[in-house]
């Protein structure tokens, strides 16, 4: 089958991606081969699906009609499953995933099918999952011209570019394909910046001085290099060729600090990558996050002090001591690439003057409140025991076994309908004698069981918009599951309601506040609080728009940031909860919500990724993974998570997960902002890390215990 084909855009043009007409002719298939195909396939769908074929080019809308139709009729032939998702992808490619995953499924030897959700995903931004899609239409033909080459545009265009796997890729491409692609693989590789500002390559070796400016200068997409030559540093080396006009276009506009650089090929000290990047994206006018006093900048003029405690700034200072940072070491060049990103994004949508601002710093309290959900492992037992071993830190219970009726298996929630008699949701009363087991001993430890109403549907095992959707935009159904949930808060003698609704729609954004201001009027007489979940976001521009951060921690006494799975088992490896992107969310969080109701998210788990999908696997369990496999433990410096690989039965694993470094520097990170405490997912799945984390939150004089 014919695929698409896209013309390379490079950063010297605004990237902006459109699927081309040229998607029509995907469609052009013989009316012969699917003739062929069809033998048990309905004569009418197969008419239909040829009446598409003829009019595809001077009808694009009555072609699809028509292939829509024969989908219907014969919803497991390949041929009119695959034009119908192609054509309906040119104009909505949300709509047309579901068809082009299903022909993917009935063809599976079909690589195109990938090739076009590829292109759909890269259209919308999407670039890991675009990288995905080609990559498996390569892993079904691995010398795909289509395959490399909508690979080499990820690699080149995606957020954080990857020059030299691009490269790698173009080369594969030349060598393999010839025609267009080969002449467009060529453009495309001279057009490329050196490796020398590639975050791919050498990713964990400290960036050198003249790796620094280089970087900044070429993801900030300066088009024009032109100046003088490039200064020398102090020892009298120059920079190397390939960056040496990125170090000449710097100095001849000001970017380089006021002090001289040793040498272009030393590692650049944090200091000198704040002032860089400060001089570079003009940050004096917002980016203030927290003054701290530093105490090691002699050298350094006064004027630049409000540059190094910029947004920037702060994440590349150490902590020496209480209120006191230092610029000690050296960056990364995934951390360098790192910030420049995030410095773009920042700057394309920069907030008001004061929006950073943060107040002075808190008294910490004597403990945080600590929030854990259950789950369905391990066995309710070890839960019990878990929750009676740590009672004294813990507050709060968050127990899931209250889904939807719609979400649920319909044999099973008939059963327990009966039980429950309920309308809306399924109880703890029907949900068996292990999750009374679980509230029985919250109780006697006095910690405070949630009703958790989560979109989780058991038979997909995803998060469901439509129930949310159904249920919220009709305010007679509304209402009547405000009260059921309330009735049955107060019925089980619970200390609240978490509303825990994941992937919704941006068209129930009003909505959920509504739903979410409603639960809370009717709980809050009954002494009952009201807590709701909200998905990572950095910025009103970006996220999901679904979810309004102001009003709905206005509406809320408690307020989670779910800021973990970052990485799933349906993506590829890497970390639960990057620490820089916690932060970022955090911070974004304080302009719109007190901080007195935000609860951190926690992850103590990690997964196992092998063969393309991953497995969960406990603190303990990775661990005990590293040392049967003799597998060498990394903590990842660009993440602050810990991270290994091994070998299985001939299979490649890697494992990302938390460990007690990662989750105290996210304590810290709460007990620094001032939070009220943690929420944690999932109950069981911790250990004794995991509670000296915790523990490590710095105590100060205020009196709320851990269940105030």
């Amino acid at each position: 089958m014919p695929v698409l084909h896209k013309k390379f855009l490079y950063p010297s043009q605004s990237i902006r991606y459109h699927l081309i007409a040229g998607a029509l002719t995907l469609c052009a298939l013989s009316c012969a081969a699917p003739l062929a195909e069809a033998t048990s396939v309905a004569p009418a769908a197969v008419q239909l699906y040829q009446q598409g074929l003829l009019v595809r080019k001077t009808n694009p809308e009555l072609a699809l009609k028509d292939f829509a139709a024969a989908v219907r009729l014969a919803p497991q032939w390949e041929p009119a499953l695959y034009s119908e998702g192609a054509m309906l992808s040119v104009k909505d490619f949300q709509a047309a995933l579901p068809i082009l995953l299903h022909a993917a499924k009935v063809a599976p030897q079909d690589d195109t099918v990938w090739n076009i959700i590829g292109w759909g995903y890269y259209q919308h931004r999407q670039f890991t999952r675009a990288e995905a899609a080609f990559e498996r239409q390569l892993q079904i033909a691995p010398n795909s011209p289509q395959g490399l080459w909508g690979l080499a545009n990820c690699y080149a265009n995606s957020s954080v570019r990857q020059f030299a796997s691009a490269r790698r890729v173009l080369l594969q491409l030349q060598d393999k394909a010839g025609g267009p692609f080969a002449a467009d693989a060529a453009r495309m590789l001279a057009a490329l910046p050196p490796n020398a500002v590639d975050a791919s390559y050498q990713p964990n070796a400290p960036v050198s001085y003249q790796d620094a400016i280089a970087m900044a200068l070429s993801y900030h997409n300066y088009a024009q290099l032109a100046g003088p030559p490039a200064p020398a540093a102090a020892d009298g080396q120059k920079p190397s060729a390939p960056v040496a006009p990125y170090v000449a276009f710097a100095a001849a506009h000001g970017f380089l600090p006021h002090f001289s650089i040793p040498s272009y090929g030393q590692p650049a000290t944090r200091l000198f990558v704040a002032l860089l990047l400060a001089r570079v994206y003009g940050v004096n006018r917002y980016d203030y996050i927290r003054p701290f006093p530093l105490t090691d900048m002699q050298g350094v003029p006064t004027n630049e002090g409000m540059y190094v405690n910029s947004v920037l700034a702060l994440r590349l200072m150490t902590t020496v001591a209480a209120n006191q940072f230092a610029p000690a070491t050296s960056v990364t060049r995934a951390q360098m690439a790192s910030l420049v990103v995030r410095a773009n994004t920042i700057m394309a949508h920069p907030p008001q003057p004061t929006a950073w601002l943060t107040p002075a710093a808190p008294q910490p309290t004597a403990a945080p409140f600590l929030y854990m959900f259950t789950t369905s492992r391990p066995d309710p037992a070890v839960q019990a025991a878990d929750i009676s071993a740590h009672a004294k830190a813990l507050s709060a219970l968050g127990v899931t076994d209250y889904p939807f009726i719609s979400d649920f298996p319909a044999g099973s929630a008939r059963t327990r309908e009966l039980i429950d008699h309920t309308k809306y949701i399924l109880t703890a009363a029907s949900a068996g004698p292990g999750v009374q087991m679980e509230l029985s001993a919250a109780r006697r430890a006095g910690v405070r069981p949630f009703l958790v109403l989560a979109n989780y549907n058991n038979v997909t095992d995803k998060a469901d918009p439509a129930v949310v959707n159904a249920m919220l935009t009709n305010p007679l159904t509304m209402a009547g599951l405000v009260q059921e949930v309330a009735q049955v808060a107060q019925r089980e003698q619970l200390g609240g309601v978490t509303v825990d609704f994941e992937n919704i729609l941006p068209t129930d954004r009003q909505p959920l506040v509504a739903f979410v201001t409603a639960l809370h009027a009717a709980l809050a007489p009954q002494h009952m609080q009201t807590m709701v979940c909200l998905p990572e976001q950095s910025s009103s521009a970006n996220g999901q728009g679904a979810y309004n951060y102001q009003a709905l921690g206005a509406a809320a006494d408690l307020v989670m940031l779910i800021t973990y799975d970052e990485h799933t088992p349906a993506s590829k490896p890497g970390p639960i909860a990057n620490l820089s992107n916690v932060a970022r969310t955090v911070q974004y969080a304080l302009q719109l919500i007190p901080r007195q109701k935000i609860l951190l998210g926690l992850a103590d788990y990690g997964y196992d990724w092998s063969g393309g999908s991953a497995v969960e696997v406990s603190m303990d369990q990775a661990l005990q993974l590293a040392a049967q496999h003799h597998a060498n433990v990394v903590f990842d410096a660009a993440s602050q998570t810990p991270t290994f690989a091994y070998s299985s039965n001939g299979a490649a694993h890697t494992v990302w997960f938390e460990n007690g470094q990662s989750l105290g520097a996210l304590v810290h990170l709460g007990a620094l902002y001032g939070l009220h405490g943690f929420a944690v997912w999932h109950l069981g799945a911790e250990n004794s890390q995991f509670w000296s984390a915790i523990a490590s939150w710095p105590s100060g004089a205020a009196p709320a215990g851990p269940h105030g």
